[in-house]
């Protein structure tokens, strides 16, 4: 008899639970506004050196991870975020450039032949891309130098074994 009365009280104290998720769902609302606004679609990330304005385009193209070359309005020239000097003007080839690239690209093609190597790696697509890379370098240049500075840097850059350049500008945007 005491069984039956407490399986009735048990049914009894159960009750249906309404949960509202309300502050929930708008929590989960501003997170994704957030991650949304903070998403970029490239891996391509560059800290600006000083003295640098960059020249507005109207493109949209997005840019890739490679070497990257900046030079500033007192023509300094930095790769990748290291200086190695001020641009010289002896001829077509910007001497400390050349060396630094040519240094550059010799460790990539390095790091390549490793990878060809290695049995990890023996999708063709993945070789093809790393390949391509060797070949890409991305230019920062002020929009106040002249032409024939620019000229001279895709030349140096050209010839150390980087024929692919990609332009960072400041879009509409910014």
């Amino acid at each position: 008899m005491q069984l039956s009365k407490k399986l009735k009280m048990r049914r009894q104290i159960k009750k249906e639970c309404d949960v509202d998720i309300t502050s929930l769902l708008d929590i989960l609302v501003i997170l994704l506004v957030f991650l949304l606004k903070s998403y970029s679609a490239s891996d391509l990330r560059v800290d600006l050196v000083e003295n640098l304005s960059l020249p507005s385009s109207i493109t949209e193209d997005l840019g890739e991870m490679a070497v990257i070359v900046q030079i500033n309005r007192s023509q300094n020239i930095w790769v990748n975020d290291v200086s190695i000097g001020k641009l010289s003007r002896n001829g077509e080839i910007i001497s400390n450039l050349n060396e630094k690239l040519v240094e550059i690209k010799q460790q990539a093609q390095q790091e390549f032949e490793a990878k060809q190597r290695s049995p990890s790696s023996s999708e063709p697509d993945v070789l093809q891309k790393a390949e391509d890379k060797l070949k890409r370098i991305n230019l920062i240049i002020d929009e106040e130098l002249p032409y024939s500075v620019m000229r001279q840097v895709m030349h140096t850059s050209a010839l150390a074994g980087f024929p692919e350049f990609k332009f960072i500008v400041r879009g509409l945007g910014e």
